[in-house]
């Protein structure tokens, strides 16, 4: 009996060890990185998490509030069109009426058109932070107000919300410097753009590039600048580091695809190779111009089409469902993974413009009438 008891005690110790090496190689972060970055730290924690939506059930049909980055670019603008065909196609007996505001990428003007929207009383509010420390009050009294409040593409410096719906950004940024690390083979000069300064979706993305190239000691970054999420802006300070730097840039990082287009840009204005693009995405024009160009990319992935998710998962908070607190939107949207220029063919549309960012969910009709379609 005490072999049997023995042997089972060394079965339970080696299936422990079995699963405590799983784990360990499951994660890509070291504990350095998750006690380095409150982001990280939280969204590993909410990934095991259920909130008990109970206290939020009611009758519907619902008013819900979207606080938005607004139409500063076609992303948004896409975001935009997305929750209001959603909307309608639920019809009023579900949703019968969606408070809208346009923050027009600002933190400062956002603050302000969250506290309008509550005083309006919604059934839910989402919200997508244009900071993640200014929004954190407003997001807290919502919450307090009893009106659950369901992050969309972004996040904010509280715990007290529901849910978030997104992806890892830390876990992006670091899986755009990674590739671009093992394609200069360890060695060599990059130059880093990332997006709006301030807002929590260009920041954390920027930190988890930063962790890996600090961890490759064969690779210098050059220069990091903000970029601002256009391709105006993208191409111009691409073109001035072309001309403080040269052929030094051995590879670039991008924050976003709009910024990857002006970059592209500014590279074949001045008749130079370019080198390996850490930072495409499912975006029409840059995706166009990795074939015409042949370019060699990695692409991560924030979808407008989101939207619908997070619009589903206020409405089953309403509903006193429980969800999960954190909602990686790659779970549950098709062609919204990572991928890189091997599946370029695949994903380009050649009856989209060049500002599309797919995948779109709602009919192509739809997409014509807001004049995305290429036309002969």
């Amino acid at each position: 009996m005490k072999k049997i008891m023995l042997l089972g005690l060394l079965a339970m110790l080696m299936l422990g060890a079995v699963v405590f090496a799983q784990d360990a190689e499951e994660s890509p972060y070291t504990q350095e990185e998750i006690d380095a970055s409150p982001y990280l730290t939280s969204v590993l924690a909410r990934q095991d998490e259920e909130y008990d939506t109970t206290a939020f059930k009611k009758d519907g049909p619902y008013r819900i509030a979207l606080a938005a980055q607004g139409t500063s670019n076609a992303w948004s603008a896409l975001f935009d069109a997305h929750a209001n065909w959603y909307v309608e196609e639920l019809g009023t007996d579900v949703i019968s009426e969606l408070l809208y505001a346009d923050a027009t990428a600002s933190a400062d003007v956002q603050v302000p058109q969250v506290e309008d929207l509550l005083a309006q009383e919604p059934d839910a509010l989402i919200l997508v932070p244009m900071g993640a420390a200014a929004l954190s009050a407003p997001v807290e009294r919502a919450m307090a107000q009893g009106v659950p409040v369901i992050l969309c593409a972004s996040t904010v410096e509280t715990d007290d919300f529901v849910t978030e719906v997104g992806t890892n950004l830390y876990g992006s940024g670091a899986y755009l410097a990674q590739w671009l690390v093992d394609e200069l083979g360890g060695e060599g000069n990059v130059v880093m753009m990332t997006g709006i300064p301030g807002v929590s979706t260009s920041d954390i993305m920027q930190s988890g590039a930063e962790a890996v190239f600090a961890a490759n000691p064969g690779i210098t970054v050059l220069d990091t600048q903000p970029g601002q999420w256009s391709t105006a802006e993208g191409k111009t300070l691409m073109e001035t580091w072309l001309s403080q730097y040269g052929d030094e840039i051995d590879g670039i990082w991008s924050g976003g695809a709009q910024m990857s287009q002006g970059i592209v840009s500014a590279y074949l204005d001045a008749g130079v190779e370019i080198p390996p693009i850490g930072g495409g995405e499912f975006a029409n024009g840059f995706l166009r111009q990795a074939i015409e160009n042949e370019i060699s990319f990695a692409a991560w992935q924030y979808p407008n089409a989101m939207v619908k998710l997070c619009i589903d998962t206020a409405i089953q908070v309403l509903q006193g469902e429980s969800v999960p607190r954190f909602i990686d939107f790659q779970d549950y949207i098709e062609n919204t993974q990572n991928f890189d220029d091997s599946k370029v063919e695949e994903y380009f549309n050649s009856t989209w413009s060049d500002d599309v960012s797919g995948p779109i969910l709602f009919p192509e009709e739809k997409l014509a009438e807001l004049g995305f379609i290429v036309t002969e």
